[in-house]
């Protein structure tokens, strides 16, 4: 078969030197040395370089991501284009670092060296895990096309070169996954085991950074170079993998087809109105493409000679089509309505790339209309190396200031609020500051003071004071539910429904209620777009005023009461199935008995302790 001659004539072409375990291990170890001091550098009080984040974020995601390129290339090819390849990578990812921290608002930059508390210090290593798994797929697929390009000495290597070079390196990164984490659960179960001695030393041991971070680099390098050495073991488990995922081929052409068989006769409105349609059709798309390379393989006919599997790849790309053309469709209704997200951004570059891919794609069965033929799908050979390209290109400009999603969707959002398009109320000054880096701090600062002639005095002031409260909160959530406060007391009475009906809420309740906080930390007292709360009058005894209970979400109810002064106080919580109807009934017709406690609270070290009996079963549920 002709993977198995490009895997033995890999190591020959690569010049594979004697010590290349020992390279891997020298590799690791600095790795190791590297990562251990910016962890300890992280760790309060934070000291040089965790208290510079432009120069910190660089440094991490180099010592994280370019020893690996250098486990994968060391028994690949020689060291001198090695080593020029992992510079040009190193300069790429300390770029693409950099601009990772540069991108942030200027007051995280400023006060990272002392604002930052010991919570905080890990999110400096393990913060950007987007931008990281962003740059860890591109050199992925560059190291590919690199090696290939090295050692077949041409810009567009053999398609079985690069197919097994490239799935060689999948296999090899999946098995280093679960080699790892069984060799820390291996780790974890010794320290259980000598715990059950009460010998700590060895979980102690596994939990500091000087023993976690070595053994750690050094269970990768030793996965990489078994798994490279074992030629065999590496052909076999991919073997393996690509026919199971092969079958599955057919069975999603088929989901497919009937999806798209559908659409004719129905309204698309209904996919539209699950605001994820989109989201959904890219990843079809995309398992789409991911099962016909399964199948597809080198091109052996070998591999293709299964008639369902064949027949399965070509519909399958005729299909990605249709598939590819709604989510543009999609992507575009929601841009239209809302304008750019930085989700809608990159769904637009995933939407370009699985452009590219669908016109290769059905270029290469137009190319052989028969399925039978010797040239099923060639043309796909030299898609998905143009393609590769393309994604790594696109990878790029979003994580540079190029078209980096959030420059681009605060410059959109600001420009529809220019233009009258978006009222100034509407606009999601939340999105702007927490996912608008420092273009949108700089935009929602402005807006604090910001005037047009076209807004009305009340739009101005709500608009003023939206981004003055979303300026002053540290976190978004703490952002989110400050603006979901209702303007008005009015806007509230109309968010709550009372029962039994034809009730109204008594005098002063709704200042009470305000003043406590409930409709602003609650999910539907305090947001008119989720719902309604409920509000019930009850009597809790024959000689007590009425009290009210409410239910401000499936999991929170709460009782307020009078007191003598008529005053309402906020006297407790209350535990119920709120999805039983029979509760609910009861509730909104009135039908409330008081019922005396069975038990006597207990008084425990100033504590009240409160004896709950078991919960009756809910009628509904009854068998």
């Amino acid at each position: 078969m002709a993977t198995d001659g490009t895997v033995a004539t890999t190591a020959q072409t690569a010049g594979r030197p004697p010590d290349v375990f020992v390279t891997r291990l020298v590799v690791a170890l600095v790795q190791a040395a590297g990562l251990y001091l910016l962890a300890e550098a992280a760790t309060k009080p934070l000291a040089w370089p965790a208290t510079i984040p432009t120069l910190f974020t660089p440094l991490a995601m180099v010592l994280s991501l370019i020893p690996l390129l250098a486990l994968l290339g060391v028994g690949q090819i020689a060291r001198r284009p090695l080593l020029i390849w992992i510079l040009v990578a190193t300069v790429i990812v300390a770029g693409l670092g950099y601009h990772t921290e540069a991108r942030l608002p200027g007051a995280r930059l400023a006060s990272a060296g002392s604002a930052m508390g010991s919570k905080e210090a890990p999110s400096l290593i393990w913060g950007h895990i987007d931008v990281w798994l962003s740059i860890a797929g591109g050199l992925f697929i560059a190291h590919a096309l690199v090696v290939d390009a090295v050692i077949e000495r041409r810009w567009r290597p053999s398609y079985p070169r690069h197919f097994d070079t490239a799935w060689k390196q999948g296999v090899q990164a999946a098995l280093t996954l679960v080699f790892v984490g069984v060799f820390w659960g291996v780790l974890y179960l010794g320290a259980g085991l000598f715990n059950l001695l009460k010998i700590t030393f060895f979980e102690r041991l596994i939990h500091h950074d000087w023993f976690a971070i070595p053994a750690t680099t050094l269970a990768i390098a030793g996965a990489v170079h078994i798994t490279d050495v074992q030629p065999a073991l590496i052909r076999g488990a991919r073997a393996l993998a690509l026919t199971l995922f092969s079958w599955l081929l057919p069975l999603l052409v088929v989901i497919v087809v009937g999806f798209l068989g559908s659409l004719p006769f129905l309204s698309l409105q209904p996919l539209w109105q699950t605001h994820f349609a989109a989201k959904l059709l890219l990843t079809a798309s995309a398992l789409l493409i991911f099962l016909i390379n399964c199948c597809y393989q080198d091109g052996d006919a070998e591999q293709t000679g299964i008639a369902a599997k064949r027949w399965a790849g070509t519909v399958g790309a005729l299909a990605l089509l249709p598939l590819v053309a709604l989510a543009a469709w999609a992507l575009g209704l929601r841009v239209e309505q809302y304008g750019w997200s930085v989700q809608r951004v990159v769904a637009a570059a995933i939407v370009l790339a699985l452009a590219a891919y669908t016109i290769g794609y059905v270029g290469a069965v137009l190319r052989a209309p028969s399925p039978r033929g010797p040239q099923w799908l060639r043309l796909l050979e030299i898609t998905n190396h143009v393609c590769a390209h393309l994604v790594l290109i696109l990878l790029l400009v979003l994580l540079t200031p190029v078209a980096d999603p959030a420059r681009l969707m605060v410059a959109d959002q600001m420009a529809r609020l220019r233009a009258g398009a978006l009222p100034p109320e509407k606009l999601d000054l939340v999105a702007l500051r927490y996912d608008g880096g420092r273009w949108g701090q700089e935009a929602v600062t402005a807006l604090r003071t910001a005037t047009d002639s076209r807004w009305s005095t009340q739009q101005t002031d709500i608009l003023h004071a939206n981004a003055t409260t979303v300026l002053s909160r540290e976190y978004r959530y703490e952002a989110q539910n400050a603006l979901r406060q209702p303007q008005t007391q009015a806007d509230l009475m109309r968010n709550i429904k009372v029962y039994p009906a034809g009730r109204a809420l008594p005098p002063g309740f709704v200042d009470a209620y305000t003043a406590s906080g409930h409709p602003l930390n609650t999910g539907r007292c305090g947001r008119p777009d989720s719902g309604f709360c409920n509000a019930y009058l009850v009597t809790l005894g024959p000689d007590l005023p009425e009290a009210i209970i409410v239910q401000e979400n499936d999991y929170s109810s709460v009782l307020y009461q009078q007191d003598e002064a008529g005053a309402w106080h906020l006297t407790g919580h209350l535990g119920f199935q709120a999805d039983c109807s029979a509760v609910r009934d009861a509730l909104e017709k009135g039908q409330v008995t008081p019922t005396p406690h069975a038990w006597p609270d207990l008084m425990a070290g100033g504590v009240r302790l409160t004896i709950l009996p078991p919960s009756d079963q809910c009628p509904d549920r009854q068998p």
